[in-house]
Order: structure tokens, then C-alpha cells, then sequence
């Protein structure tokens, strides 16, 4: 399952003033709706608000955080991503604050595609001349052109 297939324009803000994870989380939720992945976007906030809270920060470091869950109100796998203009604090092990967020979505059924996506994700954001041309993206498709670039030549797609 490609990472870069998850994404549609509709999926990608860049650019964005948010004031704190909370928000960002509920304009990420709204971009899985607007594609389409989410039925019951209340439910899935909540599913990855309790993981966020119980499972412990999905921040990752360098500024970039991977919120997620599985729940039943996700219809189909996605992913959506929201580039802030300025961080906010997500509770990172580097204490750094965080202004590149990937929103993974993933149905009950789909644990092993959930885990193979953060993998991914995980891989491709470890480069940093990636994440600095994703933060400068000056479109939606660049964006997502960007990622997709980074994608096949990683993995040898």
C-alpha cells in the first residue's frame, strides 16, 4: 500500500495557523471526512484523542507527529496531512514542537496495512531534505507530488 496513494488534494492543508494539537487534530479528521474516509468523524476524533491520550504522543521528533487509530468509523484506508505555519506543542520526545502532521485512517479489519503505512511514513519522514520540501510545498500537489517522488525512489517502486 502505497503512502502517496492515501493522499488526495482534498486530504493535504498546507500552510495552516492552528493553535494547539487539538485543533489540528479536528482539521485533519475534517480532511478524511471531506475525502471520504471517515463516516463518523466524532467517533474517530475520539478514537485517536484516546490514543493521543492513553497510548501516549504519536509525535515522533523533528517536529512531525503520525496520529492514528483503527475504528469502525472509518470506511476505507486514508491518510491525510496538515502542514502548520507555526508548531504547537504535541508532547515530543524532543520536546520540539510540531508543524508536520500525517493522519492515518484505517478501518477495524485493516491492522496489518495500519502498521505497514506508519512504517512507511516513519521511513520517508527520517529524511530531512524530505520534510524541509514538504514544509516549503507551495501547493496541495506539489505536496503530495513530493511525497510520491520520495516514495518510489525509497522503496524502488
Amino acid at each position: 500500500m502505497k503512502v502517496s496513494q492515501l493522499l488526495s488534494r482534498e486530504s493535504v492543508l498546507i500552510h495552516a495557523d492552528v493553535p494547539d494539537a487539538s485543533n489540528a487534530l479536528g482539521i485533519l479528521v475534517e480532511l478524511q471526512e471531506a475525502g471520504g474516509v471517515i463516516t463518523n468523524g466524532t467517533a474517530y476524533y475520539n478514537a485517536v484523542c484516546d490514543r493521543e491520550t492513553a497510548g501516549g504522543s504519536t509525535a515522533i521528533g523533528e517536529g512531525i507527529a503520525l496520529p492514528h487509530a483503527c475504528n469502525a468509523g472509518v470506511a476505507a484506508p486514508g491518510l491525510a496531512a496538515l502542514c502548520l505555519r507555526k508548531g504547537v506543542d504535541w508532547g515530543a520526545p524532543d520536546g520540539k514542537p510540531v508543524d508536520l502532521i500525517f493522519m492515518v485512517a484505517m478501518p477495524p479489519h485493516a491492522q496489518s496495512e495500519h502498521l505497514l503505512v506508519l512504517a512507511r511514513l516513519v521511513t520517508l519522514l527520517s529524511d530531512r531534505g524530505l520534510t524541509k520540501a514538504l514544509r516549503g510545498a507551495v501547493s496541495r500537489e506539489r505536496f503530495i507530488e513530493l511525497l510520491a517522488r520520495a516514495e518510489a525512489e525509497c522503496f524502488a517502486e
